[in-house]
Formats: C-alpha cells, sequence, structure tokens
C-alpha cells in the first residue's frame, strides 16, 4: 500500500516513513475498500450483477483509487450492455493509474472497432428517447422503440426491463415473462426483474381466481323418457260424416273452398309475403348502412393511424439526424473521450480545447457528464491562461484575426476573466466586425460592471 500523499510503500506502522503523515485512518479506509471490492468479485462471479455494482459503488465511495473495483465496475456495465458507463469508468481509471493500468487495454479495444462503439451509443441514445415517450404515454412509439433495441443489444439490461415493464401495463405476461428470463440469464439476482416476475404471478393467480369462481358446477336434468303408444292404446271415434247423396250439392261445397281460400290468400298470406320483402329489404339496406358507417370509422381511424406514423417517422429522421449529424451526442462523447486522451497524456490545454463546443446537457448518460466535468474542472484554468498569453502575443503583432481567437477560447475556459472579454472585443473592433465587438462588450457591461473597462463598454454598447 502506498502512502496518499508522498507515494512511497508503506509499513506496518501508522506513520508515513517517508513524509511523516498519519496513515492510520488511510488503511482503514482502503482496507474496508476492499472488503467491499471482494464482495463485488464474489458476486460477479456468480453473475449476481446488480449486487456486484452495488456493493463496488460502496468501495469507490471509500476510497475512490480503487483500480481494481474500478475496473470491475466498468466491467459490469460492459456486460450489462451500458458501454458508455463502462467507457466513463475506465477513463477515470486511467487517469488515476497511468502507469500499468489494464483499463487502457479496453478503453484501446472498444475504440479500435468504431462502427460497433457507435451501435452501442445509438441504442444508449433510442433508450433515453423510448423513456421519454413512455413518460409521455407515447406507450406505442416507445415498444416499437424498445424492441430494436433488445433486438440490436441482446446485453442491455434496462431496456429489457422497460419493455417488460410495458407489456406488463398492457397485460402482455408472457413477452414480459421471456424478456425478464433473459435478464435474469445475465443478472441472476436483479431485483427488479424479480419484482416485475412476482407481479406477473399475482396477476395470473388473481385472473385464475376470477375464472374458477365465475362458474357454476351445471345440474344434469334427467330427461323422462316418453313410452310411445301402442295400437292398443289408441282410441278411435266412430265418425258420423255421411257422403251426401245429390252431386249438386259437392259441387258447391267445392266452388264455396275454393273462394274461401282464394280469399285467406289474398287476405293474409300475400300481406305478411310482402311485409317479409319488406323487412328483408329494410334489414338489407341497414345492414349495408352499418357496414359502410363501419368502414367509414375504420377508414378515418386508418388515416389518422397513417399521420401518427408519418409523424413519428419524421420525428425519428429528425432524431437521427441529430445523433449522426454534425450536432449529435455521438460527436461530443468522442470530443469527451479525445479529451481524456490527452488529459491522460498530459495535455490540459489540448484536452479543454476539445471540450469547448460540447453541449454537457446533450451527452448521453451521466457517467459521461461527470467524466466531462472532472477533465473541465482540473484544464480549463490552465488552457484559458495559455490561450490568453498566446492571444496576447498575436495583438501586440496586429494580428487581429488569430489574436481573436485566442482570447474567444480563453473567455469560454473562463468565463470570469475580463480581460479576455475586453481584448476580443478590440480585436473584433479593428476587425470591423461590430457585433462580436458589441457582443463581448456586452458581457463586461453586464457581468462585469467593478472593472476599468465597463465605461469604455458601455460608451461602444450605447453608440452601435
Amino acid at each position: 500500500m502506498k502512502c496518499f500523499k508522498c507515494g512511497s510503500m508503506l509499513s506496518e506502522n501508522n506513520i508515513c516513513a517517508k513524509c511523516g503523515t498519519d496513515v492510520s485512518i488511510y488503511k482503514k479506509t482502503a482496507k474496508a475498500s476492499d472488503a467491499y471490492y471482494n464482495r463485488g468479485l464474489e458476486k460477479a462471479r456468480v453473475r449476481d450483477l446488480s449486487g456486484a455494482a452495488d456493493s463496488l459503488k460502496i468501495s469507490l465511495m471509500i476510497n475512490k483509487y480503487n483500480i481494481n473495483a474500478r475496473n470491475l465496475l466498468g466491467l459490469i456495465y460492459c456486460e450489462m450492455g451500458d458501454v458508455v458507463e463502462a467507457l466513463s469508468q475506465w477513463v477515470m481509471s486511467k487517469n488515476l493509474a497511468p502507469d500499468d493500468n489494464v483499463a487502457g487495454s479496453y478503453i484501446k479495444k472498444i475504440q479500435s472497432n468504431q462502427t460497433k462503439f457507435e451501435a452501442v451509443t445509438g441504442a444508449i441514445k433510442k433508450y433515453n428517447i423510448s423513456l421519454k415517450y413512455a413518460k409521455e404515454g407515447n406507450i406505442d412509439m416507445a415498444v416499437i422503440q424498445l424492441k430494436k433495441i433488445v433486438a440490436s443489444n441482446p446485453h442491455l439490461v434496462k431496456a429489457h426491463l422497460l419493455l417488460a415493464l410495458l407489456y406488463i401495463r398492457n397485460k402482455e405476461y408472457n413477452r414480459a415473462r421471456k424478456l425478464l428470463n433473459a435478464v435474469l440469464r445475465i443478472d441472476r439476482n436483479n431485483t427488479v426483474a424479480q419484482k416485475y416476475m412476482a407481479e406477473i404471478n399475482d396477476s395470473l393467480s388473481i385472473s385464475d381466481k376470477d375464472v374458477s369462481g365465475s362458474f357454476l358446477p351445471k345440474r344434469k336434468i334427467k330427461e323422462v323418457e316418453k313410452k310411445p303408444l301402442s295400437g292398443n292404446d289408441v282410441i278411435l271415434p266412430r265418425s258420423s260424416y255421411k257422403e251426401p247423396d245429390n252431386g249438386v250439392i259437392t259441387i258447391v261445397n267445392v266452388l264455396v273452398g275454393v273462394v274461401i281460400g282464394a280469399a285467406l290468400i289474398w287476405f293474409l298470406i300475400t300481406p305478411s309475403r310482402y311485409k317479409g320483402l319488406t323487412e328483408d329489404y329494410n334489414r338489407t339496406i341497414a345492414e349495408y348502412s352499418e357496414q359502410l358507417s363501419s368502414g367509414n370509422v375504420e377508414l378515418n381511424s386508418l388515416s389518422n393511424e397513417l399521420n401518427e406514423v408519418k409523424a413519428a417517422k419524421e420525428s425519428l429522421e429528425t432524431q437521427l439526424k441529430q445523433v449522426n449529424g454534425t450536432e449529435g451526442s455521438n460527436k461530443y462523447l468522442i470530443s469527451v473521450i479525445e479529451a481524456a486522451n490527452n488529459y491522460i497524456a498530459a495535455k490540459p490545454v489540448e484536452a479543454a480545447q476539445s471540450l469547448l463546443d460540447v453541449d454537457v446537457s446533450a451527452l448521453p448518460s451521466d457517467g459521461a457528464k461527470a467524466l466531462y466535468n472532472t477533465i473541465a474542472t482540473a484544464t480549463m484554468t490552465t488552457a484559458a491562461a495559455d490561450f490568453y498569453n498566446k492571444g496576447y502575443t498575436e495583438y501586440q503583432r496586429l494580428s487581429y484575426d488569430t489574436a481573436a481567437d485566442y482570447f474567444v477560447k480563453s473567455f469560454k475556459c473562463d468565463s470570469t476573466n475580463v480581460n479576455a472579454a475586453y481584448y476580443a472585443a478590440k480585436c473584433y473592433v479593428a476587425l470591423a466586425q461590430t457585433e462580436n465587438a458589441k457582443k463581448y462588450y456586452n458581457y463586461i457591461v453586464t457581468d462585469f460592471k467593478t472593472s476599468g473597462y465597463y465605461r469604455e463598454a458601455n460608451e461602444y454598447v450605447s453608440s452601435h
């Protein structure tokens, strides 16, 4: 173990032999950090990745210089599909221990395959978009995006969990269970996945109880068998009909029957037939009307869906241009990585210059933002002084264009440097660039009212 102050090897004593610093508390914290590292290593070996990550975070919280814990945490993030977080941990590890650090080989391995790196960062960006869709209630678009992410990056655990949650919301339990099983194969004791699985089991058990209680057993109805009547049981009444003796009466009866039958047909059967035809006709018309109405509703629904899909397509194309274009988050992330490499190579000015045009809010993860802040804090002040000195040299040579560029960079690195803002404005005045000169004089008027340059700046802003 090395002394945290002078870097010399420590003995069993609690006092550093070289610088005389009391290292008793430092030794206790280092041992506690190593204990949590060992616990995280044991959990990682049995694929309890989330538990291992928690233990390693505690280890780093106790001792941020525990390089083994930081490198292992990066490997766990990489295994869970979050390569950006893994890269952040390895860059910080390499920054803290530049010599004989395995994190350097991990970084080179990721940077060597630029296509795969862009695909992974693109998946993280899509996940953030899907999360935004889910929070806004646009569930369908979130599901579509997450399906693509899961297909392209099957180890991204948080994408699996979010898609499973959306499936549970839509009561698609089989699909959710499949995703959760995939998560548990990657991270055996993932508490979120286990919680979602318990929720599915509870929902299914409640559904089974409702179904089983909603039907009563049917009673068997015993049919009474009817015994057919036999010939002996039939009683035939004696007929009292007698054939008429006169044939004229028979003919008259037939004619009367024919007339009565025709009347019955005319007054009873024909109206009912016409009535039946009319009802069939009306029923057919109603069915056609209903089908036409349903078709119109379906057509309107399809039109609305088509408009929504077109709008979503345009939105995704815009987002894709933002990701892959000159202002995309990939460019910012690559700039942060370049800054980290320059910082590790002891080039603070180059590192700061890589960060000048980075939009921190557009970085894809909290780890990338933390890495940006770490490098900026360590390099911006030095770079600001370097840019200012170079700018002043060029200003004395009357090379106003080059000098203005250096003064602007200096002011971006250190916005408290009123001299950089003043000389940038003076250079733009000499170059007849009124708007740019007014811009930097405005900084003095707004933020440096007690400066000796305030009066000159105020007069220029007021007169232009």
